[in-house]
């Protein structure tokens, strides 16, 4: 005869089955989890909607974190949010090759769209990278694609580095002034002097990695910006 408990508070037991032979609700040190009948692998749990507290979600957290069975979390950033944010992936299918852009942006939703990218041959580059007067002596711009040619290099000068002859140039480990020697620059020019130079170096086979390196000579103010145009040619 059907019936239903009005005081139950629960059980002894770690785990509590549904049904003669349905799956089981178990507590594991604490952690509610849906099991299969004979307690052997996890059941499928359907929900019409489904929320979570916290600033992860996880998928596949039984994993063992050993061969291709490993957990992937979406997270949440814990600061800087001001409002809620909805995500609307595309409706359409995405071809090799496209990006996931941004299509609108209102009230907190964000609408994504497929995006095809420009081919990377013969589309000119620039990367920037910061240089303050407290820097590093070498300081790792970005990786030079190989056979791409550097077309330009720029120093912009934002706030004129005081000291006694503070320095810059940019190149690769082993050849510092490869692409941009000391003498070609001046980081005690005035606020928006630019100097650039053109390389007319043949491209190198490999990945170079471009750094700056800089000589501080007692700077304490100053700020610049380093530029690299270049171009891999079809």
């Amino acid at each position: 005869m059907a019936g239903k408990f009005t005081d139950l508070l629960g059980t002894v037991y770690n785990k509590f089955r549904i049904g003669l032979g349905g799956p089981n609700i178990k507590n594991n040190a604490g952690v509610v989890e849906a099991r299969d009948p004979a307690d052997a692998a996890y059941a499928a749990v359907a929900a019409l909607l489904f929320s979570t507290y916290g600033d992860d979600f996880e998928l596949n957290s039984g994993a063992t974190q050993t061969g291709n069975d490993w957990t992937l979390s979406f997270r949440r950033p814990s600061t800087g949010m001001t409002e809620d944010v909805v995500l609307v992936w595309p409706n359409t299918a995405p071809t090799t090759g496209q990006a996931l852009t941004v299509a609108s942006y209102a009230g907190g939703v964000i609408t994504f769209t497929y995006t095809t990218v420009a081919a990377g041959t013969d589309k000119i580059v620039t990367d920037a990278t910061a240089l303050t007067f407290d820097s590093a002596a070498s300081l790792a711009m970005f990786n030079l694609p190989a056979n791409a040619v550097v077309l330009k290099v720029r120093v912009i000068v934002d706030t004129p580095f005081d000291g006694t002859a503070p320095t810059v140039s940019i190149g690769i480990s082993g050849t510092l002034s490869k692409y941009m020697t000391t003498t070609q620059s001046d980081l005690k020019a005035s606020a928006a002097t630019s100097f650039e130079v053109t390389p007319n170096i043949i491209a190198a086979g490999g990945i170079e990695a471009i750094i700056a390196t800089y000589a501080a000579s007692s700077a304490t103010v100053g700020a610049a910006r380093m530029q690299v145009d270049y171009v891999i040619p079809s």
